[in-house]
């Protein structure tokens, strides 16, 4: 099977993430079971296509007719979720090839990230598959994540939470999937497929970022790596989904300890630092450091519009708030530029009658003080004002964040002034530890929204550099 990785195509996984029947092989009742915490999430959340399960101790689950045996099934199947120990994953991937399952995801532990021995298991499993010409997720992983055809293996979602959207997202650990797609709906993403894809011994990070970079329904691409295996052609694919469509990695496992891990973790190599940096940023790929700021990216990324330069400005209801916003933003290279004296004018005439003498009119612009019935009308005039001088802006406010009633009409109104003036805006509660509410709504509405200047600043670094390197790629496709 790696045999075919070589090759560099890609393999159609439209079945895998959309199937339009699955067969859940150890199905159970008892919800703390790896296999009956998989059946209950898909039957809950009402998964659109045929659901089989197979089980050797009940007959029936939720008033479904539980099969013993995949090749019991009358009807095709497109995808078998194996949710059995290590040790019986071979006689069922032999029933699975028989009945010409197109994909199997094995959650199960127990392969080569133990050692020889699973080694040897891993590379059984691969052989049965490629006899039966049938792809593999995992071993050791979660599974899928796919909203809109209500197909979840891997966390529990609110109901709210469920609506698709367009960031994808394939994640090496389980902890870092499940993680991103909890700590992500929670700032407001939305995912389009999502997956867990483990020690990656058939299908791997090249698939599924060359799948995202042709489907439709996704515009940000992330992952969560320890270890690329076809590192040079998935560079060479990178630069190339990245021109349309921007890629995230948080690549983990550098350091000494990380990287011992990394290989009992899931049987990868981690590789230097140094050199990964080097060759993530000549091939476009946007890196992320840590957790946080994989989110932070995606939610920016997402976000409608990007920075297409690296003129900030920056309007904040608090002096102190501007100053640290200032600072950030220039300590990125990003340039915070005064105002022109005919801006400042314009910006002093119209502010005049609401602040008092001492609030500066320059860049930052402070908008201390102001008067509660007017406060959204004169936020969203300066942001009108200034907007022909910058590239985007950093918006800090309190009435939105404070009194939650004003909340939906602050984002109309942002929304449309953003669309018209065709400029990023990027907000930043007064108290984040109080906002995790109003941070959402933003950011679903397209108006991202961070915790802090510094990681506003971090992130419109990255879009704004983003933009270049997509410029100078597709220069360098012109030149002969």
């Amino acid at each position: 099977m790696r045999e075919r990785h070589r090759t560099g195509k890609s393999t159609d996984l439209d079945l895998l993430f959309r199937p339009r029947s699955v067969a859940i092989i150890g199905a159970s009742s008892d919800f703390s079971r790896g296999g009956g915490f998989i059946w209950w999430r898909i039957h809950e959340h009402g998964y659109l296509g045929k659901k089989y399960p197979v089980s050797r101790s009940s007959t029936e689950l939720n008033g479904v007719p539980c099969y013993r045996s995949v090749s019991d099934i009358d009807e095709p199947v497109d995808v078998a979720i194996v949710a059995i120990p290590a040790a019986g994953v071979e006689s069922v991937l032999v029933d699975c090839a028989r009945k010409a399952i197109r994909f199997a995801v094995i959650h199960a532990a127990g392969f080569a990230e133990l050692g020889e021995e699973g080694r040897a298991l891993q590379e059984e499993v691969l052989r049965i598959a490629r006899n039966g010409g049938m792809r593999v997720v995992g071993p050791n992983c979660m599974g899928i994540f796919c909203p809109d055809v209500r197909l979840d293996t891997i966390v529990e979602m609110d109901e709210a939470d469920l609506e698709p959207g367009s960031v994808a997202f394939c994640g090496q650990s389980g902890w870092a999937t499940e993680n991103f797609i909890a700590g992500g709906s929670a700032r407001g993403l939305r995912f389009s497929t999502v997956i867990s894809s483990g020690n990656q011994a058939d299908l791997d990070l090249f698939d599924y970022v060359s799948y995202f970079g042709t489907d439709p329904k996704t515009r940000v691409i992330c992952a969560y790596t320890e270890g690329i295996s076809r590192g040079r052609e998935f560079l060479d694919l990178a630069s190339k989904v990245g021109s349309t469509k921007p890629i995230i990695i948080w690549k983990s496992g550098f350091s000494q300890a990380g990287a011992r891990a990394t290989v009992s973790h899931s049987g990868s190599i981690a590789g230097n630092r140094e050199i990964w940096l080097g060759a993530a940023r000549s091939s476009g790929i946007i890196m992320a450091e840590g957790f946080e700021e994989l989110v932070d990216m995606a939610v920016a990324f997402s976000a409608p519009l990007y920075s297409k330069g690296k003129k900030v400005g920056i309007i904040a209801e608090a002096g102190g708030g501007g100053i640290s916003a200032a600072d950030a933003c220039e300590n990125l290279g990003l340039e915070v530029n005064p105002f022109s004296s005919k801006l400042r004018n314009q910006l002093k005439g119209f502010l005049k009658e609401y602040l008092p003498p001492f609030s500066g009119t320059s860049n930052p612009l402070d908008l201390v003080w102001l008067p509660r019935d007017m406060a959204m009308t004169i936020c969203m005039k300066c942001i009108e004002l200034i907007a022909s001088e910058v590239d985007s802006v950093i918006f800090m406010s309190y009435l939105p964040f404070i009194l939650s009633d004003f909340r939906p009409a602050y984002i109309e109104v942002m929304c449309q002034l953003r669309d018209r003036l065709n400029l990023p805006i990027f907000v930043v509660p007064p108290h984040a530890s109080r906002a995790t509410a109003g941070i959402k709504e933003f950011t679903t509405a397209g108006l991202p929204a961070f915790t802090s200047f510094e990681r506003a600043a971090r992130i419109i670094s990255a879009t704004s550099g983003y933009q270049e390197w997509v410029s100078s790629a597709s220069l360098r496709r012109l030149l002969p």
